[in-house]
């Protein structure tokens, strides 16, 4: 097991510019079409696009689909 999936750090994965897969977050804090923010362990990571939905969440992951113009971490 990796050491970010031990640690619970968010482990951030960009398929092309259309989905975007995050493990290790906590909640969802802001949803609609054009963002999506969530809270981690080590802060705010933000997705921001167009035509952005939730395709899945549970506990531990996210994944997001739509046209990824930026992901930020704050």
């Amino acid at each position: 097991m990796s050491d970010d999936y031990t640690f619970r750090m968010p482990i951030v994965t960009a398929i092309g510019h259309k989905e975007v897969h995050i493990d290790n977050f906590r909640s969802i804090i802001e949803y609609d079409r054009c963002a999506v923010s969530l809270t981690t362990k080590c802060g705010i990571v933000r997705i921001e696009g167009s035509n952005l939905e939730i395709m899945y969440y549970d506990q531990e992951e996210i994944a997001v689909k739509g046209i990824i113009q930026t992901i930020g971490f704050r």
